[in-house]
């Protein structure tokens, strides 16, 4: 640290000090705050702190729910006044240097008063040293603060930087103490079950590391806390650095599930492929898709390395698809949202490419068309560059109303697809002869609407477009006369209850191999 001569700055906001934060301590961070929420909720419910931390009164309250993941999030800001390279303790740390590493946890205090200030409006800036912190009565304020100070102290003294025991440390801080616990020992474990091994290890530290209250209230949370693991640990332990993919177990955290996008003749031509995210260990069978998943990853910044272990998948399918010799088109891969910015990531689809040697036209990304409605320049820049270097693009969700079909192309997509079952728009608000054309697509004259996709507006913006050399598929489709209405007007491939629903990697294959065989 050469004496710890850098040069500190000074932050004037609490997102301008956690960006300082290496990419790795954000992400921690994220996760501590996800197990905070969940642990304070907990410890609410039984009254936590009530007697042992008669020194720290009015923590410990529902009210305070959204304070105790910002005490989670915030936590370690001390540690972005030092360069990031300083930011994870290491092994070869002299004693010097570990003494000045534990001091982030004073000067995040003395850093979360100032910024405190600043949010209130304070004119005057103050130094980060403690002892110019202004005294305060708030209990947010306070909570924040005692996290940052006290996080590593211990139940039976054994921590820093003050030695603190039993009730001398904030309640606020024994709960994120035990957060941060929990996430370092389940994301630094070495084995075939890192969390339970990890909540074993704390659940043996009652009365040593740990108060034995805070103990019980961890396993009260269990469940709850292993859905965080789940959700956030377990997936970039699974994201490949290169090529090795998890072994494709039913139990394992995300993966693919496949369905099949049919052409005329009824064949498998391609397959979409959407992302599943397991949800909490109990509920079997319950899964999470890539929208709702989104949030979640976009603030662990997981956003692009979960995507990308989602593309090594597809590739992998693809890849297994070429060996066994079975022909088909490719497979339309379902992003997550948030995927797509202006950032280039060409080089990393060429490492997959080069990992995984399939033909780059075979694996076709997909782009929800509401986000490239309002996409920035530069986010249409970086879509161009992905063209350029081969990775094919597909429209999703297209409405020819809001994108007409020239735009499309002024875009440079050659494929859209269609959402063939909602949303729904009254027949009779259409012309007769309209109405009388979506009974008989639907072959349910009786009924009073149609899906907007199936309107006759709609239906000759598909003709139009097929006409212009876009490659057009539907999903959603279920029913033969809807299918028959698409395929007349210009859309090639068609998805849906009707044609076969979702499959396993290994499923999927056996039906090529089936269909290559004129088994099917």
């Amino acid at each position: 640290m050469e004496n710890n001569t850098w040069t500190r700055k000074e932050y004037t906001t609490w997102e301008e000090a956690f960006r300082a934060l290496a990419p790795a301590m954000r992400q921690e961070s994220v996760r501590v705050a996800e197990y905070t929420q969940v642990l304070y909720q907990k410890a609410c419910e039984a009254g936590f702190g009530a007697q042992e931390s008669a020194a720290y009164p009015e923590r410990i309250r529902s009210k305070y729910a959204e304070v105790a993941y910002k005490c989670g999030l915030y936590h370690q800001i001390g540690k972005a006044l030092v360069p990031q390279e300083y930011q994870i303790l290491q092994r070869d740390f002299t004693e010097e240097e570990i003494a000045v590493y534990r001091k982030y946890t004073t000067d995040g205090r003395a850093l979360a008063a100032r910024l405190q200030e600043l949010s209130l409006g304070a004119k005057q800036r103050r130094r980060t040293e403690s002892a110019q912190e202004a005294p305060t009565e708030n209990i947010p304020f306070l909570m924040i603060r005692e996290s940052c100070a006290q996080h590593m102290e211990r139940y039976d003294g054994s921590g820093y930087p003050a030695g603190l025991a039993g009730a001398e440390i904030s309640p606020i801080a024994q709960i994120v103490g035990l957060a941060k616990e929990l996430d370092r020992l389940s994301a630094t474990v070495k084995a075939e079950e890192p969390f339970a091994d990890a909540y074993e290890a704390l659940t043996a530290q009652a009365g040593k590391g740990f108060s034995p209250a805070l103990i019980e209230i961890l396993k009260g949370a269990r469940a709850k806390c292993r859905a965080i693991y789940n959700k956030y640990i377990l997936y970039t332990l699974t994201v490949p650095k290169t090529v090795p993919l998890v072994e494709k177990r039913k139990d394992r955290p995300m993966g693919l599930r496949y369905f099949p996008v049919r052409d005329s003749a009824g064949k498998a031509a391609y397959y979409r492929a959407r992302p599943y995210f397991g949800g909490l260990p109990d509920a079997a069978g319950e899964t999470e898709s890539a929208a709702q998943i989104a949030p979640l990853l976009a603030r662990a910044e997981l956003t692009k390395e979960v995507t990308f272990y989602l593309c090594y998948e597809a590739a992998d399918a693809l890849l297994r698809a070429e060996h066994c010799a079975v022909p088909f088109q490719g497979i339309l891969l379902e992003t997550i949202p948030g995927f797509f910015t202006a950032q280039n990531e060409t080089e990393r689809f060429a490492q997959l490419f080069a990992d995984q040697p399939v033909p780059k036209e075979k694996l076709i990304l997909t782009i929800n068309a509401k986000f490239v409605e309002t996409a920035t320049k530069g986010v249409l820049a970086a879509l161009a560059r992905y063209r350029k270097n081969g990775i094919s693009l597909l429209l999703d969700a297209w409405n020819p109303v809001s994108l007409p079909t020239e735009r499309l192309k002024e875009l440079g997509f050659s494929m859209a697809w269609i959402d063939a079952s909602a949303p729904q728009r009254s027949a009779a608000a259409s012309s007769e002869e309209g109405a009388q054309a979506a009974a008989a697509q639907n072959n349910a004259a009786a009924e009073d609407t149609v899906p907007e996709a199936l309107s006759p507006l709609f239906l000759a913006a598909y003709a139009a477009a097929a006409a212009q050399g876009v490659l057009l598929f539907a999903g959603g489709v279920d029913s033969e006369a809807a299918a028959q209405a698409l395929r007349e007007n210009g859309v090639a491939y068609l998805d849906g209850p009707i044609f076969g629903h979702e499959q396993n990697e290994d499923a999927m294959i056996r039906e090529l191999l089936a269909q290559a065989q004129g088994a099917v």
